[in-house]
């Protein structure tokens, strides 16, 4: 992906789009308490990454434990 291709409006679309992936995995609806939410802080973070092999997203909370198992990972 290029510079010109990563803007804004690109980042949220993707963003939307993994949301609602992730609902209708979860049968179309999620529900989140607002102590979940109040729990999230500035220091947590999703990393993000690319499953070549089984073309997948990978999210996750921490970095994935043992990288040299997912060489063709791309982070």
């Amino acid at each position: 992906m290029g510079e010109k291709e990563r803007s804004a409006l690109e980042d949220e679309q993707m963003l939307f789009t993994l949301l609602t992936a992730i609902v209708k995995r979860s049968g179309g609806e999620i529900r989140i308490s607002e102590d979940e939410m109040d729990s999230v802080s500035k220091k947590d973070m999703v990393m993000l990454y690319y499953d070549k092999p089984n073309k997948e997203l990978i999210l996750s909370t921490h970095f994935l434990e043992n990288p040299n198992l997912h060489s063709d990972i791309e982070n």
